[in-house]
């Protein structure tokens, strides 16, 4: 593979890592600049691919910020400069995909992107489930049409030299929080919970159907296997990310009784389902119904900007909580909260997805992680 020279190797322990087999070491994911990069280390090395280059517009030149992140060209050219410059270290997948946020389904259901300098974003179009309509046609949807345009042409200049990941098209609950606001959705758990859940139902089919379509596409080019690719994390089959950010908001109760069919329909669709926990709230509220889920086979624990680190002494338990009901396990840590994580987990079934200065530190710390690697009892 051109951008990953060894990837035979990590794609043997990555296979170990979903089978539930010990590999030789906790895997790892270390983002680095090569050795002959020229550019400026990228600000986001734990993050794939690279979305730079927004900075040179201002926020009213909205035609070329729409271009950006709308044009093939202009996803394919990011791309390569990203990978050209990256150094893919431990079991990192060298992996693009057509980011347009977390909710890129919003635009199959009328509502208008905001493509702006720093997101994208959708604002509520639902304001009265009695007189909306649910019309989602891929044949005429235009943004559904442009991402199958930028999926061409990232499998057209492939040549086996890279993964493609799957659109972030986004769960129900969290697109729905966004086109009906999310105040407006929470009251209508209680108050139109009918129409919650038909739109559930609803969206979950289209999550369905979009991703049948993209797996085909993107099949041969994944060499069988399904990528996550803001994890670069490759699987041995279809593989996406399902998640709930807005069960923040929810009791468990509540979250089980609306929210818990979608994730069952998805993962079920699935051969490995990675579910995306993200912050302390979701994961002390909600761990112990989701290991309970045979149809999640990895937790991805995103701790959130200004909150403790995942290397916190109160996660802990709940980590090994997940380890224990069979679950792999995938934090975004620094450095330096590796040797502290390897002394309380057990390396089986472990991903640790990180970053270093260059090359020869990203090689450097896989040995330590060889070192501090141990299979524990949880």
């Amino acid at each position: 593979m051109k951008y990953k020279e060894d990837w035979d190797k990590a794609q043997k322990r990555l296979e170990a890592f979903w089978k539930g087999e010990p590999a030789d070491r906790a895997l790892a994911g270390i983002l680095a600049p090569r050795k002959t990069s020229r550019l400026p280390k990228f600000p986001h090395l734990t993050h794939g691919p690279w979305l730079g280059g927004l900075e040179k517009f201002s926020d009213s030149d909205k035609e070329s910020i729409r271009k950006w992140w709308m044009d093939p060209e202009e996803n394919c050219k990011r791309m390569q400069l990203w990978f050209e410059n990256t150094y893919f270290g431990g079991e990192a997948a060298p992996a693009t995909y057509i980011n347009w946020g977390a909710s890129a389904g919003c635009a199959f259901w009328g509502a208008e992107p905001d493509f702006n300098t720093k997101s994208v974003w959708f604002h509520k179009i639902i304001e009265d489930w009695d007189t909306w309509e649910w019309n989602f046609d891929m044949k005429t949807n235009p943004y559904w049409q442009n991402i199958l345009s930028i999926m061409e042409l990232f499998m057209e200049r492939n040549d086996e030299a890279y993964f493609i990941g799957m659109p972030e098209i986004g769960d129900a609950a969290d697109n729905l929080s966004l086109i009906r606001s999310g105040t407006d959705l929470a009251m209508d758990l209680i108050m139109n919970p009918d129409a919650v859940k038909q739109a559930i139902d609803v969206m979950s089919d289209a999550w369905i159907e979009a991703h049948d379509v993209l797996y085909g596409m993107s099949r041969k080019s994944n060499r069988d296997g399904g990528v996550l690719a803001w994890l670069n994390l490759w699987a041995p089959g279809r593989h996406d990310q399902i998640a709930n950010d807005f069960s923040s908001m929810l009791s468990t109760g509540m979250f089980e009784e609306f929210f818990f069919p979608e994730l069952k329909k998805m993962g079920n669709r699935l051969d490995f389902a990675t579910y995306h926990l993200d912050g302390p709230q979701c994961i002390r509220q909600h761990t112990g119904a989701l290991v309970q889920q045979d149809y999640i086979d990895c937790i991805q624990f995103t701790p959130g900007a200004g909150s403790p680190p995942a290397s916190t002494p109160e996660y802990i338990p709940l980590f090994q909580k997940m380890q224990k009901a069979g679950k792999r396990l995938y934090l975004l840590v620094d450095p330096g909260e590796i040797e502290f994580l390897l002394g309380h987990l057990s390396s089986r079934g472990l991903f640790l997805n990180t970053y270093a200065d260059s090359q020869e530190e990203a090689d450097g710390l896989i040995r330590r992680i060889e070192k501090w690697s141990v299979v524990r009892d949880i």
